[in-house]
């Protein structure tokens, strides 16, 4: 099979994979009349799979992506506006959680949709740490106090701009200020040198946020965390993060210990229409 071929017993000539193509990189066979790859473009392809999940007849092969990878949508599963809207607004920032453990095939199944995220060029530069232990959860998070205290030592300025007098007050008291007593930590982290990484790991940090809450679990965004995770190696090398890695983010994830039977109001927003 070529890189990019049809079954013209199937097709209808409508040229949808053509229009939806990123790159344009499909057109008209002048004798066949069907489509066809443009000659070379085999390494514009994005391998999006946007040519055969578009197929309204199931037509199109695309060499390096075998058809039988593809997903069936299930139109059953379809929610409506409403119900969308009433899942992403119920959406939380959770720093309160249960101690009971999510299982691990949850927490799979969370991180494994955001392979589904966005990314330019559809790059998905995006990797995870995924820290399924409470008790590390716990160590990483003394090792961010413990980056905090050198900070105070070392660097005022910065100290103070993090206001980790407060934090390391609340961390001596008993308080976890930095991950909550989250028993479950998910990090993203990309090549520092790649293209777009801080909107690409963005986007993969909501929908890691969003597939959780979509199963009962709670997350929040560590920022204190990612700021250690960035600047102390102790931390660096607890996670495996090499010297051309950036750290984009940390999610806290576990069972709320609380739930909200109310939306809270938001700020007017401010939008210009042109």
């Amino acid at each position: 099979m070529s890189f990019y071929s049809i079954d013209q017993t199937k097709c209808k000539k409508c040229f949808i994979c053509a229009e939806v193509c990123p790159n344009k990189l499909l057109l008209k066979d002048k004798e066949t009349g069907f489509p066809k790859m443009r000659i070379g473009a085999e390494a514009a392809c994005l391998q999006c799979g946007h040519c055969v999940a578009a197929c309204p007849v199931d037509c199109v092969q695309l060499e390096p992506m075998p058809n039988d990878h593809f997903l069936q949508v299930d139109s059953s599963l379809s929610i409506s506006s409403e119900q969308a809207d009433q899942f992403m607004r119920t959406r939380r920032s959770i720093r309160s959680f249960k101690s009971k453990p999510v299982e691990h095939d949850t927490l799979q199944a969370i991180v494994d949709l955001t392979n589904y995220a966005p990314s330019a060029s559809h790059k998905q530069p995006v990797q995870w740490v995924m820290v399924e232990s409470p008790e590390s959860v716990r160590e990483m998070a003394e090792m961010t106090i413990e980056w905090m205290m050198e900070l105070r030592k070392n660097n005022r300025e910065l100290a103070k701009k993090y206001s980790v007098a407060g934090l390391i007050a609340g961390w001596k008291k008993g308080q976890d200020l930095i991950l909550r007593g989250a028993p479950h930590l998910a990090i993203s982290y990309m090549d520092k040198n790649k293209t777009w990484h801080d909107t690409d790991s963005a986007i993969a940090l909501s929908y890691l946020e969003l597939a959780a809450h979509s199963r009962g679990v709670g997350a929040c965004f560590a920022g204190f965390f990612t700021y250690c995770a960035n600047d102390y190696m102790p931390l660096r090398e607890k996670l495996g993060l090499q010297e051309n890695h950036v750290c984009c983010g940390g999610h806290m994830l576990g069972y709320p210990k609380f739930t909200y039977p109310r939306i809270p109001m938001r700020k007017k927003l401010p939008v210009n229409w042109l």
